[in-house]
């Protein structure tokens, strides 16, 4: 399953301005996994191994905070849900909240969303020639030791190209990165640059809107694959530390 869960909370005390990518980081694998599934926590804290999940950062809305947990691991949702049946207050750097809800329904937010990847599979596995990306959260590429806080297409699809499940890999496995970085084409932005420091160690990154556009010389199997690519960074997020709040992204 490819699973978005919205986590709803309501301020109690502190300041949630001080609560960065790295807290909610500590707070999944230390409180959520940490107590629901320990031995799943250790394996998957080892640096080795690609993380099945992505983390954002915590966002006001209205008269409330919520953060978001996506991953593609079964065991996730399930330690999440277990967790917050458990627990209706919690602590994040000196800063109260009480649960308001879990979701993973798409009418209670647009960053929520629950589904099985052959369902995932049938519903993009089409083609497309133009979208749009939002970046609702800072994002940045590392090449060698250095940061690219800019929407290079070839680190784009790299980035998304290495998270992707066994499933989806197999769905698109007989396609070259190198095509699908090939049709891929920066048409236009709207980004700012920022300097990020919500996440262990401040990076530089953006935000904002990007447009791209397909080859149209490139197969019809490539347009495919990028349009599922694409559609998975919805869960995956794009770029470096996704898992302590970065590269939180949507198509649209």
């Amino acid at each position: 399953m490819l699973t978005s869960q919205v986590i709803f909370m309501k301020h109690l005390y502190g300041q949630p301005e001080a609560i960065s990518g790295n807290h909610l980081h500590g707070f999944f694998f230390k409180k959520i996994l940490g107590t629901q599934d320990p031995r799943l926590a250790e394996i998957m804290h080892d640096p080795k191994i690609s993380k099945p999940l992505a983390i954002s950062y915590m966002f006001p809305w209205k008269h409330m905070y919520w953060f978001r947990i996506s991953s593609w691991d079964e065991r996730i949702p399930e330690a999440v849900f277990s967790y917050f049946n458990k627990h209706k207050e919690i602590e994040l750097n000196r800063c109260g909240f009480q649960l308001i809800k879990t979701t993973t329904h798409p009418d209670e937010s647009l960053w929520a969303n629950r589904q099985s990847v052959q369902a995932f599979i049938d519903s993009y596995s089409n083609e497309i020639d133009r979208f749009r990306l939002v970046h609702k959260g800072a994002t940045s590429f590392k090449t060698g030791n250095a940061h690219i806080p800019l929407p290079v297409p070839d680190l784009v699809i790299s980035s998304i190209y290495r998270k992707l499940p066994p499933p989806l890999m197999e769905s698109i496995q007989h396609i070259k990165k190198e095509e699908l970085i090939e049709a891929l084409q920066l048409k236009g932005y709207q980004i700012d640059s920022i300097y990020n420091k919500k996440t262990y160690g401040s990076i530089t990154a953006f935000k904002g809107v990007t447009r791209w556009q397909l080859d149209k010389k490139s197969s019809l199997a490539v347009r495919k694959a990028i349009n599922l690519m694409f559609h998975f960074s919805f869960y995956s997020g794009i770029g470096v530390k996704t898992s302590q709040g970065m590269g939180m992204c949507r198509i649209v």
